[in-house]
């Protein structure tokens, strides 16, 4: 496991992205950035451009596709029960990484 810059986020969740980092990427208040979830992983990737969808269809159409991990879930005690138990285990094996 690679390490770099380890930081703590704040009671929003909020994280700041180091200096150096934004530098090198070019990142300032007019980057759009694409956070995406990936195992264990948080990646986040400037994006060079956004292109807005006019058409609702094709707005559905991406939101469907990119529902995510809970999409079948018909009620909420169940998910949060299912998140739960993934973020447990998640913990317990970073925890035994260490």
């Amino acid at each position: 496991m690679k390490i770099g810059i380890i930081t703590t986020p704040n009671t929003k969740g909020q994280i700041v992205i180091p200096k150096k980092y934004r530098d090198a990427l070019d990142i300032d208040e007019t980057v759009s950035l694409n956070l995406l979830l990936q195992g264990e992983g948080l990646y986040i990737h400037p994006v060079a451009s956004v292109h807005a969808r006019k058409n609702k269809e094709q707005l559905l159409e991406v939101l469907k596709r990119t529902r995510g991990a809970w999409s079948g879930e018909k009620g909420w005690k169940e998910r949060e029960r299912k998140q739960r138990k993934l973020e447990l285990e998640a913990s317990r094996r970073r925890n035994a990484e260490w």
